[in-house]
């Protein structure tokens, strides 16, 4: 009986655990564009890395920026990029279609373009 007492006891405080870890997930907040016609994910408080994820900008550039041949095409090695901030909002908003980057307008906020920009340009960026 002491067994499994221990183990009920052990598997009680892992559903806890994992419980209080999903309470804690923040939720994104929806709104709609100005056109109402796609919705607009906004991320509140999270940093350029968690948005760099969400977006999925790691299937083609990779979680550490270096781009290449991979699942997603060809990324560029946002390591080295030589665009500044305000052209890597305008690049990530707007894509480049004959390059495969995709336009995130409209599903992406202004606030989280830059956040994304500057985490490309400050966390990514090779020293």
């Amino acid at each position: 009986m002491n067994g499994f007492r221990k183990t009920t006891s052990m598997l009680l405080g892992a559903a806890l655990c994992g419980l209080a870890a999903w309470a804690v997930q923040p939720e994104p907040a929806l709104a709609e564009t100005e056109t109402g016609d796609r919705p607009e994910i906004i991320v509140p408080r999270a940093g350029g890395q968690a948005a760099f994820v969400k977006f999925g900008c790691i299937t083609c550039h990779l979680g550490d920026g270096r781009g290449g041949q991979n699942e997603g095409g060809y990324g560029a090695d946002l390591r080295v990029t030589k665009l500044t901030e305000t052209e890597l909002v305008q690049t990530i908003a707007n894509g480049r279609a004959g390059k495969g980057m995709p336009a995130f307008k409209g599903l992406i906020d202004d606030e989280t373009l830059g956040v994304l920009a500057k985490y490309i340009k400050e966390d990514l960026r090779l020293r």
